[in-house]
């Protein structure tokens, strides 16, 4: 494997790790089940294994499921009309900012799946590394907001 290839494979990992180390270490797997359907909880935790997934696809050069986890994570599950309402009602004009930030990832995911056609890590690394950079991004800006909206 190229030093190229490897560099990009490491950083994209990397971001991964970073965002996952986040997490508190004891945390139990997070169970689906006491999300409603149509919840802002229950598309994050789709969107959080769609990512594991597409990370461990890359990690070991798997196209097929790169372009499957990566055309997941760019056709994922809207959350319910009512909490979509409730988010633009307290969010106002923030709200233009939170879609711009789901627009980086659905573009990057469009991107990885279209790369993986084509068998080209580096488009697909390259295009991770933006996909995951939108959701740090969105996080960081938007999490504690949309969480005390939604409670």
């Amino acid at each position: 494997m190229s030093i190229l290839k490897k560099s990009l494979i490491m950083s994209s990992v990397a971001l991964v790790v970073g965002i996952f180390a986040q997490l508190p270490l004891n945390a139990a797997p997070v169970s689906t089940s006491s999300s409603p359907e149509g919840s802002l909880k229950l598309v994050m935790q789709g969107l959080l294994h769609d990512t594991q997934a597409l990370t461990a696809a890359m990690v070991t050069e798997n196209f097929d499921m790169i372009e499957k986890a990566a055309k997941n994570i760019a056709e994922h599950p809207t959350p319910s009309m009512a909490t979509r309402m409730k988010l633009m009602k307290a969010m106002g004009s923030e709200m233009a900012k939170f879609k711009a930030n789901d627009d980086i990832v659905h573009n990057a995911s469009v991107n990885i799946v279209e790369h993986a056609q084509q068998k080209n890590m580096k488009g697909v690394s390259d295009n991770f590394q933006v996909m995951v950079a939108g959701c740090i991004a969105c996080h960081s800006e938007f999490k504690t907001k949309v969480s005390a909206i939604l409670k």
